[in-house]
């Protein structure tokens, strides 16, 4: 596994623009450089914001992607080639980015270069001041997926993968198009514009007040109070705080964002503080309800509130009850 403390740029090695792309599944130890993933067996190189990937420290950065991007801007004085496979072990925004641009290797000029960088913050983190950042993530997953994807190559890996995991046949067919999505966003209106109307429609309720949305900085926490779910590239787009209470819709939800999963750069976050304990004041006095949890150690770990068989249920306590009990577990001082 590469050596994660700080080099020199000159013994982190250059790779050729063009270089292969191979599935996990048939690296069989082959030299070879990781985007957003882990190293493993063969590793020359890891590129990824996954937490102890071994991403060399000086190239730190939010998304896999601009982790990338700084890679590529390191000069090549000095720097050794090597000739390397290019790999990662699932498909989403920012593994099919970063792996592009790795072996595209645009221009820093390049206007198709920036704009990966922002879209694989929209598709990881749902964060975005560009429209058009947010319309290449949902097409380079929308080109993925089976009810969307316009691509006969893609529907035959997803009917064969018979629950294994597609990620290098999918890397296949998107790959070669995301510089035409990149290029030109709107040519591909048809995979985008179904889920940005949705989400256009929730920046609305959020800015019209039909969505109620206060923070607490002191906890680094949303609240936000809905009777419909909100898409998150709406509710992302107006609130930095990096825990979310969602109260109403049938439940109550709490979830840590996952920027606190990835080795996140842009800002100092908050731990990830047990739910256990946070659940069992939440249920404390309450009849009939359950408040069950994920491990903080998944990427995306919840709290929710839910019956006795696991549907999703509203509590009974008023929602500044409940705001009032999480603010005080998350904020300085509590556990």
């Amino acid at each position: 596994m590469p050596d994660p403390s700080p080099q020199e740029p000159s013994t982190l090695p250059r790779i050729a623009p063009g270089s292969a792309f191979v599935s996990w599944e048939n690296l069989n130890g082959r030299p070879n450089a990781v985007v957003d993933a882990r190293a493993t067996h063969g590793t020359l190189l890891t590129l990824s914001h996954h937490p102890d990937a071994g991403s060399p420290a000086q190239l730190r950065a939010d998304t896999s992607t601009a982790i990338v991007d700084r890679f590529l801007a390191l000069p090549d004085a000095g720097r050794e080639a090597v000739d390397v496979v290019l790999t990662n072990d699932h498909y989403d925004e920012d593994g099919v980015l970063g792996l592009w641009l790795l072996i595209e290797q645009p221009g820093q000029g390049d206007p198709t270069r920036s704009l990966a960088c922002a879209a694989a913050a929209a598709g990881d983190f749902a964060t975005w001041s560009r429209p058009e950042a947010a319309w290449c993530a949902i097409a380079v997953m929308a080109l993925a997926e089976a009810p969307t994807t316009p691509l006969p190559g893609v529907r035959r890996a997803l009917r064969r993968a018979l629950g294994t995991d597609p990620a290098g046949a999918l890397y296949a067919e998107v790959l070669p198009r995301v510089r035409r999505v990149l290029e030109d966003p709107e040519r591909f209106t048809e995979l985008w514009q179904p889920r940005w109307t949705s989400v256009t429609r929730d920046l609305d309720r959020l800015d019209g007040g039909m969505v109620s949305l206060e923070e607490d900085p002191a906890a680094d926490l949303a609240i936000v109070e809905t009777d419909e779910p909100i898409d998150d590239l709406a509710l992302m787009a107006r609130t930095p705080m990096s825990r979310v209470l969602t109260i109403g819709g049938g439940g109550t939800t709490l979830r840590y964002r996952y920027e606190t999963w990835v080795e996140f750069a842009s800002r100092p976050l908050p731990p990830r503080l047990p739910l256990g304990p946070l659940a069992e004041r939440l249920a404390d006095g309450e009849e009939g309800l359950d408040w069950r949890f994920d491990d903080v150690a998944a990427p995306r770990p919840r709290l929710w509130s839910c019956d006795f068989h696991g549907r999703p249920a509203p509590s009974a306590q008023e929602p500044a009850a409940i705001r009032a009990i999480v603010a005080d577990y998350l904020g300085p001082g509590g556990t």
